[in-house]
This record gives C-alpha cells, sequence and structure tokens, in this order.
C-alpha cells in the first residue's frame, strides 16, 4: 500500500486518549459505522465491508479503519502515546492506498482533534482554520516560515480585490485538506499583501489571487531556489476551481506523508507497537525516553588536550597561578580561607620599587584560527573514526547507524555548500547567465510544461509498477495460504528506509550492501540534495531501489545462480528487480568515440578489474528518463569476473553529450 497522508500530532494536553477517540468516533459516526464504546481496551466491528478495530493499553493506543474504494482500499491507522517524562505525548496518523483513491487530503477527525487542545508539529501550532493575516502580524508570518524547526509547509493565500469572499473560501477549503500536516494563512486585506511581497522580494511573494506553498526549511535572504515553494498563480485557480486548489493541498500533503518521524517519535513509536502486541511493559516508553549520563573520560579529554597543544606548536598552555593575598604580617593566605585585614597606613616608598613580572598574553584570535584550521584540515579523519567508534561502543542499533549516517551526509552537504560558494566568488558565466532575469523568465513556461509532461510519464510508471507488485503480493500470499502460513498480521517492526537525499542513499548502500562498491561521487550526488531539495527526495528512493537491485543481481550472478546481465535480470522478474526501461547497456557511437565524452564516463576501478586501474561504464541507470536534471548512475558489472561485484562511478547529474553540451 502506498501512504498518501502522514501527520505528526504533538499534544500536551492530558489524557489524549479521550479527545482523540470521542472526535474519531464521531467521524466513524459521520460514516454510518457503530459509535465506540467507552472504556472497553480493545474492540473491532465491521459494516458493509468497513472493518475497524480500536485498541488501548496503558498510556497508548491505537485505531485502523480500512474501507473498501473502488477496486481497492484505504486504510487510516492512528497511533498515539501520553506524556510521559522526557517526551510530550503525540498522535502519529497515517493514511495508506492501495488503487486509486481521492486520499490526498486530511481524514475528517483531525480537523476536530485541533480543535481540543493546541497541537504541534515542529513547535508550529496547527491551527484548523485558515488564519487572517493583517498589517501588524507580517511580522509574526515571516517569523514562522523562517523559524529553524520547521516541518510542515505553510500556505498562504492572496487577496482577491474584487472577491474577497472567494480568498477565505479558498483558504477555509485548504486548511480542511491539510489539517496536521500544513498551516494555511491569507492576507486580511491588500496592504498585509504589499508589506508581505516587500519584505520577500520579488522573486518569493504572492498577488493576484494567488496560492504559494512555502516548505521547509526557509531563509528570504538566502533562498537560492525559490521554484520549490511553489506557487499556483490565480487565473488558473479561477479557471479550474476546486481542481486547483485539489493540487495545492495534494503538494502540501505530499510534502509530509514519505518525511521520517522525528527521533524521539520514532523510538516511542516502536516501542508503542510493542506495548500493543503485548511483547513490552507500559513503563518502557517513559524508560527509553529518560536522559542517559554521559560519562566523561578523564584521560582522553586530557591526551586531547596535549594532543592539541602539539599540534599547535606548543607544550604546554602558558598560565600564571594567582599570588595569595598576604596578611600584614607578610603570612599567605590559604586558599578558600577569607580573614579581615587590619587597615595599615604606607609609608613613603624610600626604595626602588622591584620589578613586576612579566605579564603574558597571546593572540587568542591567532590561535582560534590555528585550532579552526587544524580541526578542518587533519582532525577530519580522527573525528569521523571517533564517530565510528561511538556508534560500535554504543551498539549496532538502527538509531546509532542513522545518526552516523546523516551526520556524514550533513558533512557531504557542507562541501558542497563550500565549492559553491567558491564558484560563486569566482564568478562562474554560467551562473551569470542564469542569474538573468529576462532569459529566466522567458524559459521559465516552457520548463514547467516540460516537468509536468515528465512528472506524468513519471506517475503512470510508478502505478504500473504498484500494480505488478501487488500481483505478486497476491501470489504470495495465496503460496502461504498453501502452506498453512498467516498471510496478514506479520510485520518485521522495522519501518522501511526511505532515503531523504542522494547522500543519504548513498552512505546506507556503502553500509549495508555488500557486492555494490560506490566510488568518489559524493559530490555530484550532493549538487542534486542542494539545488533541487524537493526532487532529491524522490531520486534518492529510486537511487535506493537501483543499488539494492545491482546488489542482488551481482548476489545472483557471482554464485552462478543467474546468467544474464543486469538488463535481463530486470526483464525476469528473478528477485529485487527496476523497470528495465530504465536501464541503457550502452552509450551511443558519438560518445564512446569522441574523448571529450567517454573520459567524463571513465572511472577508477582496481587493477583486479582492468589493469589500467579505470574502465569506461557506459552502462547506465536513468533516474530519471528525460528533463533538467536527469540524474544517472553509471556503472560497471564485474559480478561474473574477479571481484563478483558491481562498481558504481557515477550518481549525478547527466553527463555531458552531443545534446547537452
Amino acid at each position: 500500500m502506498s501512504r498518501v497522508y502522514q501527520a505528526v500530532l504533538r499534544d500536551k494536553s492530558a489524557p489524549i486518549s479521550l479527545r482523540l477517540r470521542r472526535t474519531f468516533g464521531d467521524w466513524l459516526v459521520a460514516k454510518g459505522l457503530p459509535a465506540p464504546e467507552a472504556g472497553k481496551p480493545s474492540q473491532e466491528f465491521e459494516a458493509d465491508g468497513t472493518r475497524v478495530r480500536m485498541d488501548r493499553k496503558a498510556d497508548c493506543g491505537r485505531y485502523v479503519l480500512e474501507e473498501p474504494r473502488g477496486e481497492g482500499r484505504l486504510r487510516t491507522q492512528v497511533t498515539y502515546a501520553e506524556s510521559v517524562p522526557g517526551m510530550t505525548g503525540w498522535v502519529v496518523v497515517r493514511v495508506e492506498e492501495d488503487g486509486e483513491t481521492d486520499g490526498w487530503h486530511a481524514p475528517g477527525f483531525v480537523q476536530p482533534y485541533l480543535r481540543t487542545a493546541r497541537i504541534t508539529d515542529g513547535a508550529v501550532h496547527l491551527t484548523d482554520t485558515a488564519d487572517a493575516i493583517d498589517e501588524d502580524d507580517v511580522h509574526r508570518l515571516v517569523g514562522l516560515l523562517s523559524q529553524r524547526d520547521r516541518r510542515v509547509p505553510v500556505v498562504v493565500v492572496s487577496v482577491v480585490p474584487h472577491d474577497p469572499q472567494g480568498a477565505r473560501a479558498r483558504a477555509e477549503r485548504l486548511s480542511g485538506a491539510v489539517a496536521g500536516v500544513g498551516v494555511v494563512v491569507r492576507f486580511a486585506d491588500l496592504h498585509a499583501q504589499d508589506r508581505f511581497n516587500e519584505a520577500m522580494g520579488p522573486r518569493l511573494g504572492v498577488f493576484g489571487g494567488g496560492v504559494r506553498t512555502y516548505v521547509a526549511s526557509f531563509e528570504p535572504a538566502t533562498e537560492s531556489y525559490p521554484d520549490r515553494h511553489r506557487p499556483m498563480g490565480g487565473p488558473m485557480i479561477r479557471r479550474q476551481g476546486d481542481r486547483a486548489l485539489a493540487l495545492v493541498a495534494g503538494g502540501t500533503v505530499g510534502e509530509t506523508c514519505r518525511r521520517p518521524l522525528p527521533d524521539d517519535v520514532q523510538r516511542a513509536y516502536r516501542i508503542a507497537s510493542r506495548i500493543l502486541a503485548g511483547k513490552a511493559q507500559a513503563g518502557d516508553i517513559a524508560e527509553a525516553m529518560a536522559p542517559r549520563p554521559v560519562l566523561a573520560d578523564t584521560d582522553q579529554s586530557e591526551r586531547l588536550r596535549r594532543w592539541m597543544l602539539a599540534m599547535n606548536g606548543r607544550s604546554e598552555p602558558l598560565t600564571m597561578p594567582p599570588a595569595a593575598p598576604a596578611t600584614a604580617s607578610g603570612e599567605r593566605v590559604p586558599e578558600g580561607d577569607v580573614r579581615i585585614a587590619p587597615v595599615v597606613v604606607p609609608e613613603p616608598a624610600t626604595t626602588t620599587p622591584s620589578p613586576q613580572p612579566e605579564q603574558l598574553s597571546f593572540d587568542v584570535e591567532g590561535l582560534a584560527r590555528t585550532v579552526a584550521d587544524v580541526v578542518a584540515r587533519e582532525l577530519r579523519g580522527e573525528l569521523e573514526a571517533a564517530l565510528d567508534l561511538a556508534a560500535a561502543s554504543a551498539g549496532k542499533g538502527s538509531e546509532n547507524g542513522e545518526m552516523l549516517r546523516r551526520m556524514r551526509t550533513l558533512g557531504a552537504h557542507v562541501e558542497g555548500l563550500r565549492d559553491l560558494i567558491a564558484v560563486r566568488q569566482g564568478g562562474d558565466p554560467l551562473l551569470a547567465e542564469a542569474e538573468d532575469e529576462s532569459d529566466r523568465l522567458a524559459g521559465e513556461i516552457d520548463r514547467l510544461r516540460a516537468e509536468h509532461e515528465i512528472l506524468q510519464e513519471e506517475y503512470a510508471e510508478a502505478v504500473a509498477a504498484a500494480r505488478k507488485l501487488e500481483e505478486r503480493v497476491r501470489w504470495l500470499e495465496t503460496r502461504l495460504a498453501e502452506a498453512g502460513q498467516p498471510a496478514f498480521g506479520l510485520s518485521s517492526g522495522e519501518p522501511p528506509f526511505e532515503p531523504t537525499s542522494l547522500m543519504d542513499a548513498l552512505n546506507l548502500a556503502r553500509e549495508t550492501l555488500v557486492r555494490v562498491e560506490i566510488g568518489d561521487t559524493d559530490a555530484e550526488a550532493t549538487k542534486l540534495d542542494l539545488a533541487y531539495p524537493t526532487l532529491a527526495r524522490a531520486w534518492a528512493s529510486k537511487t535506493w531501489d537501483a543499488l539494492r537491485a545491482l546488489d542482488a543481481f551481482a548476489q545472483a550472478r557471482s554464485v552462478g545462480e543467474f546468467a544474464g546481465g543486469f538488463f535481463d535480470w530486470c526483464r525476469s522478474s528473478a528477485g529485487l528487480t527496476i523497470p528495465a526501461g530504465m536501464i541503457a547497456m550502452s552509450e551511443s557511437r558519438t560518445v564512446t568515440t569522441n574523448g571529450k565524452y567517454s573520459a567524463r564516463r571513465t572511472f577508477p576501478v582496481p587493477e583486479a578489474v582492468h589493469p589500467s586501474g579505470k574502465v569506461l561504464m557506459e552502462a547506465h541507470i536513468k533516474i530519471r528518463k528525460g528533463g533538467y536534471p536527469a540524474p544517472r548512475i553509471h556503472f560497471h558489472d564485474d559480478s561474473g569476473g574477479s571481484t563478483g561485484k558491481i562498481w558504481v562511478g557515477h550518481v549525478g547529474d547527466h553527463l555531458p553529450n552531443t545534446h547537452t553540451n
């Protein structure tokens, strides 16, 4: 089943269960289902093909509603946990579809539930209706958009001068559709709208009856890709009406439905699932959320201090212990002892004063620069090794691996940002040309039209793949039933990995895929992550699937279970595969015979693969078939050779050819 909605609702008001059961029960009654009985820890009922199950144990619970929709079904799952020391109570709402449904909107109980208390997500108050912003509230809206902890999109509805009620109706319709996963605001008048647009600048405003969705994160002064904050013009909304608003709502819901849960909610969610399954105790959530003390290693700290001093060219710090005060009799006062000294009238000086000790000083700014340079230049390897050691010493759990993977991904993105800043400071002519406003506007319409066509093709491919997987699942369920094994109700307990960026996918692939070796392509992947943050999530999922398919193919071929190539593997449905239409096993003759193009496709490999230590990697996977950018994975198949592995040389944008040049 495909997820079409996910909300994380943090609720400090206890108890959650009473308010949630009431609003959820009212929603069921409106659907023609029986009202839930209060006080029952578990209840289940069915009517006209719709099934409901509600469970509660200790301070957590789960509601599941499954509804038939045409040839498919829609499943709404609500999981909650009450507040415990160290954790605010939360509710996670997920909606999944099997087949084509109209599930791109919030379930009907979410909006009433938001009215029961102050519900938040990422420190943002999730309102049940659209807020009206006047001129004095514009600064508050800008602050909300720029808030670092914001996770949900903010939909801003502009003023319609000739139809003020129309703008209000649009905002209210959107607020109901995106309840729980977004915030909707509208301008009260043109003065507020003009002041907002003045603060945003010419490329980030909204006007003319249009609607704009500002995704997280957002900083108006440094925004380099304004189009990721999706605008929809007023003419299109007036022309298409509800259909246009449905597109806005669908984009907002889609922005959050595949996002990983916050770390604390993810940990508690797993334990809540175990409690409801009878595999954990009621107090396990509080125990997991309790902060654990970190013991300081004084020996390690001292060794690190001495090592830093040695790197700075000094054996010991220059220190001057303070002299203890003396009494009138000349006796030194021990440290910590407080005495009242008698008043002594000094006599006129008759001797030459003794020389004062030389004051020791050093350049603080110079020392800071030296330390920063040492850390950046020489400590990188040591810090990464320390992270690996910390993760290993803390255990081999998924949380430690995920933290390490995120830090590595962040490091790659920081390196990419540094390169982009260097290019900008160097005056790259391509960037100067891209900043030409008139050229950008002239090509924007054609680009958006082409993007729309490509998205339609990708959606058709996704639907076809989903149907294929559905048929395979049904076949497997049939075989399980014949073998007397249960086909439903089994779960791994761990959510599937959903990469948030290309670097996230590459980092996990390096850790877990034993038959795939990924070369030095982090810079190319990072460029796409930074330039196209909203598209990078979809590309990362396809890249992860492709790398897993390569690993499964190499495993089968290296042990003699499969004799063909990767293209044959994906056409045969022998195991984990990707659509064969994404694969090209060779390049055009023009590319392979032109040294300028073939050199860009030649990547390092071990001498065991090729004596020269490099090989032309013609085979590639099309993460995106057309448009710009068009990410590619270039690889060399040595699964039947000496190494038994797939060697990946490039994960990034389309390499130069006669068209891109």
